[in-house]
């Protein structure tokens, strides 16, 4: 009987001790920016912003991630910026694509996102589709950012 509570003790510890794993955060810091990823698996990623730096990006945030081996994701960069190809081993397909969705709205005159184009929602916020990718999206305190694998449409069907 003093073997089964011991081996019972061991599991509750490991179960415990991964529920604390998984409840654990990473963050980064970016310039003065700080963000804290708040999720992260293989069809979604969700930043939140804890201190701001308008010089620096969400592609700023994400890459600082990566480094640390918080997320993993590739691309290429372009005069538009950089276009995301592929993240947590999820590449864009002809079926499905990484869509960006924020709650940054309008800041300084420029519409960062709409609502009209798509919303996504997330622990109770309600995140619009991005007007910019993840390069042109400034890292803005107290704002949200999510990568979503997301479905073309398909026309009428």
């Amino acid at each position: 009987m003093r073997h089964f509570f011991a081996k019972l003790s061991v599991v509750t510890a490991a179960v415990l001790g991964g529920a604390l794993l998984t409840a654990c955060t990473q963050s980064a810091g970016i310039g003065n920016a700080k963000v804290r990823l708040a999720l992260s698996d293989e069809t979604r990623v969700v930043v939140e912003v804890t201190a701001g730096d308008l010089t620096h990006s969400l592609y700023d945030a994400l890459a600082s991630l990566a480094e640390k081996g918080d997320i993993r994701m590739e691309g290429s960069s372009s005069d538009y910026g950089f276009y995301l190809t592929s993240v947590n081993g999820m590449a864009a397909d002809e079926s499905n694509y990484w869509a960006v969705y924020t709650t940054l709205g309008t800041l300084d005159d420029i519409v960062y996102s709409d609502t009209a184009y798509g919303t996504w929602e997330y622990e109770g916020r309600t995140l619009a589709m991005a007007a910019y990718g993840v390069s042109g999206l400034p890292l803005v305190e107290g704002e949200w950012y999510a990568l979503v694998w997301t479905p073309y449409e398909q026309n009428g069907e």
